[in-house]
């Protein structure tokens, strides 16, 4: 797939629209565009108000709450209120009001081929970004429903974000590509989402599901739609909305874990057997990379130009046990790994949550640590205001850090 060309944060992209005046999409970092986190993956959405994000069906489901990842990488719940599977769309309701800008909704039927398109989100969990192609079909029938076909780049974790015109408003929302060709992906048609939006602002209950034959709203587990009658059995997955998802023994000793240290796990989901989140200043990751281990990593620190010796000497103790540190390029990591048959065998959980928890705390407390006794300077992902906060340290220019070698999850 060729490159489209991608705009990101200081940077200003120009874009002409039919009459030759131009306009700028820049400073996108404002704009209420907003990654969204599950125990299934990642995607994108954006405000309709403070208060609710416009995302895909299938970014969200089958959860019924997610986290919604701010600009300053903090993260809010959002309450799903509405979907329409078919269709593709989601509605969720946020736990506290949102200021980014709220973009203003087009026509999808004054749409051409060839006109120029511009589509942000988060592609594979990179930052806010965007791609920018034309509309190659304004009304295309696939699978008896219609699309805006565009040949700008869509890739994973750019699901549910929005695709603008070259007046920044949204015509479509992102959904889908063929993964079987180059440059042809989807958005479902802007007037389809307004009237979605519509029925939500009328709608009372607190969650509802439209059914996919005939659009009426449903508010808990049947069989026949009150509506038309169709056997939503036959649409296997469509009960599964109304149901908190049966958790796999992994997530749920992690999600226990988590909890017995006073972390949300529905903010720390970070895709399938996957979390992320700070604890005080310190970033920690958790993964499950094969059958056999599950991962504990906080890559806290970068090492300093001093002190290397003792460094290396206070990392390399015994003392630390049953955590441990490595390197990766310049980063500290600190680390704790458990063996699965263990998590399985379930007679040692209390013994390796308060493992968990006594790594998360420890964390916090040994970036702090680093700094001060051995000249380390924060990892990329530390929280600066916490870290500076707790310790009464003062940090250095950020653009003195160097970058990190390497994208990590």
């Amino acid at each position: 797939m060729s490159q489209a060309r991608n705009t990101q944060r200081g940077i200003t992209m120009t874009l002409e629209s039919e009459s030759n005046n131009k306009a700028t999409l820049d400073e996108i970092e404002g704009l209420g565009v907003y990654q969204v986190y599950t125990g299934g993956g990642t995607g994108s959405g954006f405000l309709l108000d403070e208060r609710h994000l416009l995302t895909n069906c299938h970014v969200v489901a089958p959860y019924g709450q997610v986290a919604v990842e701010l600009r300053d990488r903090t993260r809010i719940v959002g309450t799903v209120r509405r979907i329409h599977p078919r269709r593709d769309l989601a509605i969720l309701e946020l736990a506290r009001p949102v200021d980014g800008v709220v973009l203003e909704l087009g026509n999808s039927e004054q749409l051409k081929s060839k006109q120029a398109v511009y589509i942000l989100g988060f592609p594979v969990g990179l930052p806010l970004s965007v791609t920018e192609g034309v509309i190659s079909h304004s009304r295309q029938l696939l699978d008896d429903q219609y699309y805006v076909q565009t040949d700008a780049a869509i890739n994973p974790g750019n699901s549910g974000g929005p695709m603008l015109d070259e007046h920044k408003r949204v015509i479509a929302v992102t959904t889908c590509k063929l993964s079987a060709a180059d440059a042809v992906g989807f958005g479902i048609p802007i007037n389809d989402v307004v009237a979605f939006i519509a029925d939500f602002r009328a709608q009372l209950s607190p969650f509802g599901v439209q059914c996919p034959a005939c659009d009426e709203l449903i508010e808990r587990a049947v069989r026949y739609c009150p509506s038309c009658g169709l056997d939503l059995e036959t649409h296997h997955d469509f009960a599964d909305y109304f149901d908190t998802p049966d958790l796999h023994p992994l997530v749920e000793f992690v999600e226990t874990a988590l909890k017995s240290a006073a972390i949300d796990p529905v903010l720390a989901r970070h895709g399938h057997q996957n979390w992320s989140f700070h604890s005080g200043s310190a970033p920690i990751k958790i993964w499950c990379c094969c059958s056999e281990h599950l991962n504990f990593s906080s890559p806290m620190v970068q090492t300093g130009n001093r002190g290397l010796n003792e460094l290396f000497k206070f990392l390399l103790s015994a003392e630390h046990a049953p955590f441990s540190f490595d390197l990766n390029s310049t980063n500290v990591r600190m680390n704790l790994v458990i063996h699965t048959s263990d998590v399985y065998a379930r007679l040692e959980h209390l013994t390796l949550s308060d493992r968990v928890r006594q790594f998360i705390n420890a964390a916090d407390q040994t970036d702090s640590l680093l700094i001060r006794d051995f000249g380390c300077q924060p990892a990329p992902e530390t929280q600066l205001d916490v870290l500076s906060a707790h310790s009464g340290l003062v940090m250095p220019c950020l653009g003195a850090l160097q970058p990190d070698a390497a994208l990590q999850k």
